[in-house]
C-alpha cells in the first residue's frame, strides 16, 4: 500500500477527524478550491449497495435480518449491531474494507492518469485503522471539542445526550488526533475561520508537489547530455 504516499507528483494527503466534526463541510470547500476528494464515506456505502461484493459479504455474515424490505441493507440495524461491539466492527470491516481499498486504488489511478496534482482521501477512522496513516505523505486533522461533537450530534442525529456521549467516546478522541495531524483545521468557530484555514491550507499543500512535467524534464535533459558525450 505504500503506493498510497504518491505516484510520482501526485500528493495524497489523508484527512481525518471525528464524528460530527465537521469532515464533510471541510471536504466541500475544499473541492470549490480545486482539490480532488476521495470521500472513504461515500464508497462504504457503494460497496454495500445491492449487487456489490460487498453487499454479498455483508448479508453473508450477518444474515437477511439486517435487510429492509427493498433488500438494501438497513444500515441503523447494522449500526446497532456493530455499535459497542468489538467483534462484530472487525466482522463488518473485515466484508468492507478490502472493497473500499480496492476503489481508492482504482481513483488514485485514475487521477494518475488524469494528471491530477494534489488529492484529499477522506478517512473517517484513519488513525483507528493500523498503520493507514503511514500510507499518505501527510495527515490533515478536522478538529472541534468534544463537547460540540456531542452537541451537533444530538441536534442532527436526534441522539440523547447519553447516545451522543457514547458515540463520540467509541472513536478516539480529536484531542489525541490533533497530536498525531501534520495539519489541524480547527473547526470549534465560525465556518468562516474554517474556511479561512482552508485558503491558507490549499497553497501550501500545493508548493511541496514536484511538477511531474519538471521531473520528465530532468530526464530528458539527462539523456540529451549522455547522447552528447558519447555521440
Amino acid at each position: 500500500y505504500n503506493e498510497y504516499k504518491s505516484y510520482l507528483s501526485m500528493r495524497i494527503i489523508g484527512l481525518t477527524g471525528g464524528i460530527a466534526s465537521g469532515k464533510s463541510s471541510v471536504c466541500k470547500v475544499l473541492k470549490e478550491r480545486g482539490v480532488s476528494v476521495i470521500s472513504c464515506d461515500a464508497i462504504a456505502r457503494e460497496v454495500v449497495e445491492q449487487g456489490q461484493a460487498g453487499y454479498q459479504k455483508v448479508v453473508e455474515h450477518f444474515g437477511t435480518d439486517i435487510l429492509m424490505d427493498s433488500g438494501e441493507i438497513d444500515r441503523d440495524k447494522l449500526g446497532s449491531l456493530i455499535f459497542n461491539n468489538e467483534e462484530n466492527r472487525h466482522a463488518l470491516n473485515h466484508c468492507i474494507h478490502p472493497e473500499i481499498g480496492k476503489v481508492v486504488r482504482k481513483q488514485l489511478f485514475w487521477h494518475f492518469i488524469k494528471g491530477t496534482d494534489l488529492i484529499v482521501v477522506d478517512i473517517p477512522l484513519l488513525y483507528e485503522t493500523k498503520n493507514l496513516d503511514s500510507y499518505f505523505s501527510s495527515i490533515i486533522v478536522v478538529y472541534c471539542t468534544e463537547e460540540q461533537q456531542v452537541e451537533r450530534l444530538m441536534e442532527r442525529n436526534d441522539f440523547t445526550r447519553s447516545e451522543a456521549e457514547d458515540r463520540v467516546r467509541s472513536q478516539l478522541s480529536l484531542e489525541e488526533k490533533r497530536k498525531k495531524g501534520g495539519f489541524v483545521i480547527d473547526n470549534s468557530g465560525p465556518f468562516s475561520n474554517t474556511e479561512l484555514q482552508i485558503r491558507d491550507l490549499v497553497p501550501c499543500l500545493r508548493a511541496r508537489i514536484i511538477p511531474i512535467r519538471n521531473i520528465l524534464l530532468v530526464i530528458c535533459a539527462a539523456i540529451f547530455s549522455l547522447a552528447i558525450f558519447w555521440f
